[in-house]
C-alpha cells in the first residue's frame, strides 16, 4: 500500500508545512471521522511534538477545525453540517495561511467547500486522500494520493505518512537549530 504513494507528493507537503512554519502562518487540518482524529493527532504532533522544547519560538502554528465541538454542533444545527470548517475558517484563517485536508473518499462536502472558500481567500490548500481522490483530487493545489479503495487502510496509511511527515520536519527543525538558522 505504502508503495503506491509517491514521495515527491510527501516531500510536497512536507515543504509547504515548512513555509507555513517559516512565515509564521497557521496550518489548519480538517477530516470527517478516523480522518478526523487524525487531523486533531497530526496538530497535536506538529504543534507541539516537532519542536519538543517547550519554550522554543516559533512554533508550528497547527489547528485541528476537528476540536471544537461547540461551534460544531452550533453550526451543525443553526446552519448546516458542510459548513462545519468553512465557518471556522472565515473566523480565524488569513491570506497565506494553509488547510490541509484528510479524506478517504475526497468528496466530503463540508470539506470541499473548506477547499472552496481557502481557495478563493488566499489560503494554501494541502492534503491527503484516499480512494480514486474524488472531487478533492483536481481542487487541491497538492496532494498524496492512497489509491486504495478500503476507507480503514487509507486512515491507517494516512496514520503513518503523518507521522513519517512529523519526524522529517523534526528533523529538519533540529538541523536548523544546531547551525543557528
Amino acid at each position: 500500500m505504502m508503495s503506491s504513494v509517491r514521495q515527491d507528493h510527501i516531500n510536497n507537503l512536507i515543504e509547504g508545512i515548512w513555509e507555513t512554519y517559516e512565515s509564521q502562518k497557521q496550518f489548519f487540518i480538517c477530516g470527517n471521522g478516523g480522518s478526523a482524529l487524525n487531523a486533531s493527532h497530526f496538530a497535536q504532533d506538529l504543534s507541539k511534538g516537532v519542536i519538543e522544547n517547550g519554550s522554543s519560538k516559533p512554533r508550528i502554528r497547527a489547528i485541528s477545525l476537528c476540536n471544537d465541538i461547540g461551534f460544531i454542533t452550533a453550526t451543525s444545527n443553526d446552519d448546516c453540517y458542510d459548513n462545519i470548517f468553512v465557518n471556522q475558517l472565515i473566523i480565524y484563517a488569513n491570506h497565506g495561511d494553509s488547510l490541509f485536508v484528510l479524506s478517504g473518499s475526497g468528496n466530503s462536502e463540508n470539506v470541499v467547500r473548506a477547499v472552496d472558500y481557502a481557495k478563493s481567500n488566499g489560503i494554501n490548500t494541502y492534503g491527503i486522500l484516499g480512494y480514486a481522490g474524488g472531487i478533492l483530487k483536481a481542487k487541491l493545489q497538492k496532494y498524496i494520493h492512497i489509491n486504495y479503495n478500503h476507507m480503514e487502510t487509507c486512515e491507517a496509511v494516512m496514520s503513518v505518512i503523518l507521522h513519517y511527515i512529523m519526524c522529517e520536519l523534526k528533523s529538519r527543525y533540529e538541523s536548523n537549530r544546531s547551525i543557528g538558522i
